[in-house]
């Protein structure tokens, strides 16, 4: 696949559109309950040409030319041999168990159908499979499907072939019934509507796309639908879209709620009603499970390379998700193509061993900003970081929020002074803390370090504001980022080492950037750390019944630092 330049961005060729066209993602994000709810984004460009929509058309049968057609090809001729039909049907709730589902079709010269995605019938065509039952002065010939089972769904598809792309007719006119006995129950009239393509060989999956009511018939840019893994019914999910900053992009988005909690996932996207692709995730369970693990880390992207290799190490860990804290795309609130190569490496690589897309809870950095902005007394509107604000979902109150895994676990976010003061935050923070106090596992996270190796200064705003409030709520540890290094201090107050009382702050932001080189005298400059180097890394926690695994891992999987902390709320 290629990858985004100035001069070349990345096109991704939809066989339903005359132009090529720029998409990315998707990928999923948590900004509620993780056990219930997925939000799901992507990114296209807005320059699609109309003719995309009009490729798969509505039309009323029969089809064709040289006949008494509803639909006139008056193209066809000279030009392409066949047309494929799609119709999403389904059967009644009073059928009975004796009820067959029966094609009746006036046809020239043949044609195949399929019932999702199974072939069933088949004529005029080489090595024919099925022939008709019989045939009527008006041309009709009848074809039965199978057992119409009553409140079922399903997609019944034909391509009609015309034997010689001169000939001088072609006629593809269907409707279906329900026989039962003797009896013939219209179900899809003569002259109903269907989506038709013509002209170019359609996608090998046009028949194969979910049958989901009214969907086939109501062709769009995107449409998504979604089942568990394990079978259901395929539900139909609302798209929206909104700019992608002040760009000729748009995001879209499926906000999914009502799903249930531990329970993996597949979602298939169609374009202008075409399947275009199939996608996994799963939903965090409601109980808590030995073991289950996220990861998490910030300052994601300097060069592909050191992204690609980092994210593929995220997916291979297979977390329950991935804590994001900042410095994401590194495109300073003015750079479209960082955060589209960000979002296409995620999509390529944070991909589980199960095939899954990896959850992110997003927090925002300085390069989220405009002119990479750090004022934790005088932070510029939101605004100032248009990609980030208009790409996820959660933050209409800015970048602090908590995300709650049912009554196990809590992970707070809060925003370093990028858009918004520090001591601005206090109140909020307070009260999000007490509100979890009898939550056993409660994180935090933000981007600028309170607590630092040195490479830079440490944010003592937040050292004032945050850190006696954490302290007061036993938050288990704060995940802060932004240095380019790795850090994990001892369990502290007031910046002095306390095993018992003590909050210990891990990151510090160096996911896949160039490092920083830390001072040989860290411990006895800054006592308060416990491990200090200059590494690409991510942490992975993994959660026990009566403490915390802390593992530092870089790209190609060695573990630098490897910890316990045991519970204690």
């Amino acid at each position: 696949m290629k990858r985004f330049t100035l001069l070349s961005p990345l096109f991704v060729l939809f066989s339903l559109a005359p132009t090529l066209a720029v998409e990315v993602g998707p990928i999923c994000q948590w900004y509620q309950d993780p056990c219930r709810t997925m939000a799901i984004h992507w990114v296209a460009d807005r320059d699609v040409s109309d003719r995309a929509a009009q490729r798969w058309r509505n039309g009323p049968a029969g089809f064709g030319y040289g006949h008494d057609e509803r639909t006139k090809l008056s193209d066809m001729k000279g030009n392409y041999d066949s047309l494929y039909l799609r119709r999403d049907i389904t059967i009644p709730e009073d059928t009975s168990a004796n009820g067959r589902l029966v094609l009746a079709l006036q046809y020239s010269d043949g044609f195949v159908a399929f019932l999702d995605g199974k072939e069933v019938a088949r004529k005029g065509t080489p090595d024919q499979e099925t022939d008709a039952e019989s045939k009527e002065s008006s041309g009709w010939e009848y074809f039965d499907l199978g057992a119409a089972r009553a409140g079922s769904s399903h997609l019944v598809a034909i391509v009609g072939i015309n034997s010689n792309v001169g000939g001088a007719d072609f006629q593809l006119n269907p409707r279906l019934e329900i026989q039962d006995g003797d009896e013939r129950i219209p179900l899809i009239t003569e002259g109903a509507s269907w989506s038709y393509l013509t002209g170019d060989a359609a996608d090998p999956r046009w028949k194969d796309a979910p049958p989901i009511a009214g969907l086939l018939q109501k062709p769009a840019r995107y449409q998504l639908v979604y089942r568990p893994v394990e079978g259901g019914e395929w539900k139909s999910a609302k798209v929206t879209r909104r700019p992608f900053a002040k760009t000729d992009y748009d995001v879209f988005t499926v906000d999914l709620t009502g799903l249930t909690p531990g329970t993996r996932y597949v979602f298939q996207r169609l374009s202008w009603g075409k399947l275009i692709d199939n996608w996994f995730f799963e939903t965090a369970p409601d109980r808590f499970v030995d073991g289950v693990n996220f990861v998490t880390g910030g300052d994601m992207y300097h060069t592909r390379e050191l992204l690609d290799a980092m994210n593929r190490r995220a997916g291979t860990e297979a977390p329950l998700f991935a804590l994001l804290g900042g410095d994401l795309a590194y495109a300073n609130g003015v750079d479209t193509n960082r955060w589209l190569e960000w979002i296409e490496s995620w999509t390529e690589c944070a991909i589980s061993p199960d095939n899954r897309l990896i959850p992110m809870v997003v927090v925002i950095g300085n390069h989220e900003v405009r002119n990479a902005q750090y004022r934790p007394a005088a932070a510029p509107p939101r605004s100032e970081a248009p990609y980030f604000y208009s790409l996820f979902l959660g933050l209409s109150e800015g970048s602090k929020f908590a995300v709650d895994f049912s009554d196990y676990m809590s992970v707070v976010a809060v925003d370093s002074g990028h858009t918004a003061n520090v001591k601005a935050q206090n109140s909020w923070l307070r009260k999000t803390l007490e509100a979890r106090k009898d939550y056993p596992r409660l994180f935090v996270c933000y981007h600028r370090p309170a607590w630092g190796t040195g490479v830079k200064g440490n944010a003592v705003e937040i050292q004032r504001a945050w850190s006696p409030m954490f302290e007061e709520h036993l938050v288990d540890a704060v995940f802060e980022n932004d240095h380019h290094v790795y850090k994990r201090t001892h369990p502290i107050v007031e910046g002095k080492r306390d095993d018992e009382r003590g909050i210990v702050y891990m990151g510090d932001g160096s996911w896949g950037v160039s490092t920083r080189s830390i001072a040989s005298n860290w411990r006895k400059a800054y006592p308060y750390l416990a491990h200090a180097e200059s590494t690409n890394h991510l942490i992975k926690v993994t959660l026990r019944p009566d403490h915390f695994h802390y593992q530092a891992i870089t790209a190609d999987g060695k573990v630098i630092d490897d910890s316990r902390r045991p519970l204690r709320r």
